[in-house]
């Protein structure tokens, strides 16, 4: 079959990268309508929804699909194809049943846990957004088992589909609630039937229900994007044909197989669940933090807001609001350049199995220093530049002066955080592919709980408050990246070149960023523009990309593993651009 042939890692990362930024422009027609019509309190609910999904979903997965990815690998490595369909059947099995738990303690503990966080208001929106537990659990079966053979086209295409329709019917689902309930409640007074005794109560609940909406369409998009990985498995398989089959040895026990997975899974499954573990404890602590914040001296907090929050908002709202627009607005944004950059470590965890089972000390060297040089040179630039186009950028996407003014001094510190964030993932996927799964658990355990003590602290002095929120995720992943550098240093004797993979790319982001910003004050004066960002962007990319190469950032073994690198690569090294 045309597929049977392997991608390199930079191939299948470019796969996943531009299948992930086709899902993230995507996203952003479905998250930029949601957020400008509803309030930045719904987008508490709404947000808070998500983060219990996260949860979940990761748990009800139990790290499979980078368990089911490393198996294969290995599988693919000894010749044993039996194994790798066999994997497959017993994962769809257990997915079918870890998914449908999660989908009904999520159901039915969604009020619980909304009480638990003291935002009441979410109940619903994690009601809807239940069922796509189930759904994404599936998916992840099939998307691991063709990561691990190498081939991510599916993984890309399932997420392209998986957006659009969330988009079209998280947008129009929004919409239409909206709209539906708004009409109601001036004709009769009522919203789905029921009187309120404020105005006030019954745009709280119309609220309420629009975010539950746009969740929905997010379940409903999880359930296209699992008939499409089915419906192309069955026509299309994998790329095992018989003549595999017939060579490969006796598959192992389908009980033997569940063991061996559960073992592998199980501590990468903590380890993702605590990759979610800064949002859970931003979940946790900002609002009650900033709930006792209100209570004690509000003057102090509305003195600093003045003018982002609405002069007649009880004080009892205000945490909403705040965190609404922290989390709906600087997250949303300094979140695409980890989702982003994700594709590398996706790509990096068969590359490095590979290389290790073979025990090929010089590729795993070779393998490791590539991973971290290639994400750096794309997650430094873009997290520098987001952090100096804070505000621009918020004002590109966000119709909603109040939440840019809350939002966007908090993105120029979470685009800092960006970068190490991205360079967790592949960090993470490195130890995981050096059989160090255990690893990155303990690491990001203490990344969070030097979070948690930030934000406790700090989160609940007034004159600081939202502020401390971003410094705390920035000192988590910086903790968790320096102490996994270690790590892996110590395990595989490779020797980290940080001027090549960090000082290099550094050196030209800076250069980057601070061009971008001459650019767009210049550009400003003359076409002063929301749009305006855009042309800035674009010389800083130049600009960057003229520093990698005068740098010799770039390696010629990075461009060879492009697709049709070896013509590139030639014009590169008689200029003397490639390190």
């Amino acid at each position: 079959m045309a597929e049977e042939k392997k991608q390199s890692f930079l191939h299948g990362a470019i796969i996943l990268m531009a299948g992930t930024l086709v899902v993230k422009v995507v996203s952003v027609l479905f998250k930029v309508p949601i957020t400008n019509m509803l309030s930045e309190s719904a987008m508490s609910y709404f947000e808070t929804a998500y983060t219990f999904f996260n949860l979940f979903s990761t748990l009800a997965t139990a790290g499979f699909p980078i368990a089911i990815s490393k198996i294969i690998s290995e599988n693919s490595v000894e010749g044993r194809y039996r194994d790798t369909k066999k994997i497959l059947k017993v994962s769809l099995a257990f997915f079918s049943v870890t998914g449908l738990l999660g989908t009904l303690i999520m159901f039915f503990g969604a009020g619980a846990f909304a009480g638990m966080i003291k935002n009441p208001g979410a109940t619903f929106s994690i009601m809807c957004l239940s069922p796509a537990v189930l759904f994404l659990c599936m998916m992840s079966a099939y998307r691991g088992y063709y990561q691990g053979l190498r081939n991510m086209y599916p993984t890309a295409h399932s997420q392209i589909i998986e957006a659009v329709v969330k988009m079209v019917c998280g947008v129009g689902f929004t919409y239409a609630m909206l709209n539906f309930a708004q009409r109601e409640l001036e004709e009769k007074g009522t919203v789905l039937g029921k009187a309120y005794e404020t105005a006030a109560d019954a745009q709280y609940a119309i609220y309420q229900i629009s975010a539950g909406a746009a969740l929905l369409g997010v379940a409903v998009s999880t359930g296209v994007g699992l008939l499409y990985l089915a419906s192309r498995h069955r026509l299309l398989g994998d790329g095992i044909n018989r003549h595999h089959l017939a060579r490969a040895p006796e598959a192992r026990s389908a009980k033997e197989t569940l063991r061996y997975m559960v073992q592998l899974a199980i501590p990468i499954c903590l380890g993702s669940v605590a990759i979610n573990l800064t949002s859970m404890i931003d979940m946790a602590t900002v609002m009650d933090r900033l709930s006792r914040v209100m209570d004690q001296a509000p003057e102090v907090v509305l003195a600093q807001y003045k003018g982002s929050i609405p002069a007649d908002m009880a004080n009892n709202l205000v945490p909403s609001h705040l965190y609404g627009a922290y989390t709906s607005i600087a997250v949303t944004i300094a979140n695409i350049i980890p989702a982003v950059s994700a594709g590398f470590g996706v790509s990096a965890l068969p590359l490095v199995s590979n290389a290790w089972a073979r025990r090929s000390k010089r590729e795993v060297q070779k393998s490791i220093q590539t991973v971290l040089r290639i994400t750096a040179l794309f997650c430094i630039p873009a997290g520098i530049g987001l952090s100096m186009l804070a505000k621009p950028v918020c004002q590109l996407f966000f119709n909603k002066p109040m939440g840019i003014a809350i939002a966007a001094p908090l993105l120029q510190v979470l685009g800092i955080a960006s970068i190490f964030i991205s360079l967790t993932s592949a960090l993470n996927s490195l130890l995981q592919a050096v059989g160090r799964v255990a690893v990155p658990v303990r690491l990001i355990i203490i990344g969070g709980m030097v979070k948690f003590i930030i934000n406790f602290t700090f989160v609940g002095m007034p004159r600081i408050n939202m502020k401390a929120v971003p410094y705390g995720t920035l000192a988590c992943y910086m903790v968790i990246v320096a102490l996994s550098l270690y790590v892996i240093k110590a395990v595989t004797r490779v020797e980290m070149n940080l001027r090549q993979i960090i000082v290099k790319p550094l050196i030209a982001a800076i250069a980057c960023g601070a061009a971008a910003v001459l650019a767009y004050d210049f550009f400003y004066t003359l076409w002063p523009s929301k749009y305006t960002v855009l042309p800035a962007v674009g010389v800083g990319a130049v600009v960057y990309a003229v520093g990698v190469l005068l740098l010799r950032a770039v390696k010629k073994e990075d461009v060879l593993m492009l697709p049709k690198g070896e013509k590139v690569a030639k014009i590169l090294e008689k200029c003397s651009f490639l390190g």
